[in-house]
């Protein structure tokens, strides 16, 4: 492959141009990589070398792919090549790095590869991805292939927003009142108590009992902030940390329990369907599922699992059953596939029902976060505006007494 840069100018004022370096096997090529409406191609030069502009093999966004998917699906439904596929999705991209990608990918069909070993050495595609594109191409259902995969990152992609909407927005609001707090019991609540023995008044109880929960809070929050600060290092650095506190909640919380349960079973049955429905075997499926749940104790127990069904011969929703904590109605129904060979209409119909059970889950965790967010807002409030206005107003009464003797 050639490096090449080409000099764009804009039609209607030519003193406007833009540069760009591509990657092609001719001048021809790289003239058309670089078309852009509004603008003529003005001059096409050779790179010796790599590209100036190269980066490292970043993986391609998840919201590129479903495009990326999507397009090629419904191009080969409509019979077109593979590699004319990828030529005409990536003209018109915006993004000079993902067209180059492309187009390398059409350059090494034409050379005569297989479409997954093109897909992989670009080196921006995950495993599950190339596996699935190989399968697609041996079964000749690369199309279906492509769609599969899009409609399993947009599903994976609406549930990890969705869980982020659940619980980064409530962690901001709660870290923002815990912030506010300290700063009334700090600072506002001293003043307050500075002004009453400015004024040679003794506190009431009530107002004792402010001052010295406002005393506690002054010594303490430096250590607290301290270990607040340790505890959200560790839970994005550490993945381990991060499990073992999941663990902990989910033996507290049923919600919380089912929801993960929801989202692992949810994942690792809409991989596996993907891939057995595109004509991998089953033990390889099952393999190559178990890596959506990696780093949770269910990835042992899928792979053991897989390694039972293929050595043993016993039958797979036996091997889950004693291997696997998954659901009984999971066990159940791929038992029911494989004996009335309907496995793929099972695992579809499994799919559908966990993403959808799976949804409802997380809409209710979702309501129960906001309660609990809005309960601790009403908590914490409450605390700044009755150490910092209740002293006062129970001051004001015996000030005028004081003030008629």
């Amino acid at each position: 492959m050639n490096a090449f840069q080409v000099t764009l100018r804009n039609i209607k004022r030519p003193e406007l141009s833009k540069v760009l370096e591509f990657e092609a096997p001719n001048r021809e090529q790289a003239a058309l990589l670089a078309a852009k409406p509004g603008f003529r191609v003005a001059l096409v030069k050779p790179l010796s070398g790599k590209l100036k502009s190269e980066k490292s093999n970043k993986a391609i966004s998840r919201k590129e792919l479903i495009k990326l998917f999507r397009g090629l699906a419904s191009m080969l439904k409509a019979n077109i090549s593979t590699a004319d596929a990828l030529l005409y999705y990536s003209q018109g991209l915006p993004d000079p790095e993902l067209q180059s990608s492309l187009m390398n990918i059409r350059n090494r069909l034409e050379a005569g590869l297989p479409v997954h070993v093109a897909f992989a050495k670009e080196q921006k595609f995950d495993s599950t991805i190339i596996t699935i594109i190989e399968a697609g191409a041996d079964a000749g259902q690369l199309g279906e292939a492509f769609s599969a995969l899009a409609r399993r990152i947009k599903i994976e992609m609406m549930f990890a927003s969705k869980l982020r909407t659940a619980l980064l927005v409530p962690s901001l609001v709660i870290l923002f009142q815990i912030g506010l707090f300290i700063y009334s019991q700090v600072y506002v609540v001293s003043q307050v108590e500075d002004t009453l023995k400015s004024v040679r008044q003794e506190p009431d109880p009530i107002s004792v009992a402010i001052f010295s929960i406002s005393h506690v809070v002054q010594k303490v929050w430096p250590f607290f902030v301290i270990g607040l600060i340790a505890f959200i290092t560790a839970l994005f650095r550490s993945a381990e940390f991060r499990q073992t506190l999941l663990i902990l909640a989910m033996k507290r919380w049923k919600l919380l329990t089912m929801l993960v349960m929801g989202l692992r079973q949810s994942s690792y049955i809409g991989t596996l369907q993907m891939l057995y429905a595109n004509g991998i075997n089953l033990a390889r499926a099952s393999a190559l599922s178990a890596r959506v749940v990696l780093g949770t104790p269910m990835y042992d127990d899928f792979i053991r699992a897989s390694q039972v069904y293929e050595s043993s011969g016993v039958p797979f929703a036996e091997a889950l059953k004693r291997n696997t904590n998954l659901d009984p109605q999971v066990v159940h129904m791929i038992g029911i596939g494989e004996r009335s060979a309907s496995l793929p209409q099972q695992l579809e119909l499994l799919r559908d029902i966990y993403e959808e059970d799976t949804a409802a889950i997380m809409a209710d965790f979702t309501q129960v976060i906001n309660f609990i967010t809005l309960a601790m807002a009403v908590v914490l409030i409450g605390f700044v505006f009755t150490g910092s206005m209740l002293p006062i107003f129970l001051m004001g009464p015996r000030m005028m007494q004081s003030g008629n003797m």
